[in-house]
């Protein structure tokens, strides 16, 4: 363990992944099992996973690293244990620093899951159980005439109504391949620790960012 300060302050111990001796290192098989459901995922996906890779530096150490055909690295984190925002961060700049992806995984409504890149998984009924299923992740971007969706349409309504639609769930296994493969990014305003809004497809990020461009208007919020 090692002591650190929070941005606000507070002060807390974090456990060093990077220490091979500390008794206290031992894992759970929560944490186990979901790593060999990240790794399994991975692997069906196409690409190469190993477990609990280290960096050459010594900097970080990836629970599930995953390289892909074209060698572009994503380190997927099973995070089932509490964790402080300071430390996620942290670790996440990390990866970045090293041009490796990061994705974290966790049961938990932590606050952390609205500043990276992450994922919030139903948890298994036993420590034995497999992680098969996201929480609400994944929504869309659609653009759809007042004149078609209101009738009659109010009179201060726009001739337009755009927005995201309410995210929905999926399977373990389908996210981490649609992930991996590009077919599913990361909806994120302003850099590292900034809003994460769950995931979308890189038409949806488009569509998006071209109506707000030709309207000036904010497409954070979801669709009524």
């Amino acid at each position: 363990m090692h002591a650190k300060v929070s941005g606000t302050g507070s002060r807390f111990f974090a456990h060093d992944r990077r220490s091979p001796v500390c008794p206290a290192s031992g894992e759970t098989e929560e944490h186990r099992s979901l790593k060999r459901a990240l790794a399994a995922a991975a692997r069906t996906a196409g690409h190469r996973a190993e477990l609990e890779v280290t960096a050459a530096h010594r900097g970080w150490r990836a629970d599930v690293l995953v390289t892909g055909p074209d060698g572009r690295r994503t380190a997927l984190e099973a995070q089932v244990s509490s964790a402080s925002l300071d430390d996620v961060l942290t670790r996440t700049r990390g990866y970045q620093d090293d041009g490796v992806g990061v994705v974290w995984f966790t049961h938990r409504a932590t606050h952390w899951l609205k500043r990276v890149p992450a994922v919030r998984l139903r948890r298994p009924a036993s420590p034995q159980g497999s992680w098969t299923r996201t929480y609400e992740l994944v929504s869309h971007f659609s653009v759809e005439c007042c004149s078609e969706v209101c009738q009659p349409s109010p009179p201060w309504h726009g001739p337009f109504h755009a927005g995201w639609s309410h995210a929905t769930d999926m399977s373990v296994a389908e996210f981490v391949t649609a992930m991996l493969h590009g077919r599913l990014v990361p909806r994120t305003t302003a850099g590292l620790g900034g809003r994460f809004d769950g995931w979308t497809t890189p038409t949806d990020v488009q569509a998006a960012t071209d109506y707000a461009a030709g309207t000036g208007e904010s497409t954070g919020t979801p669709r009524p």
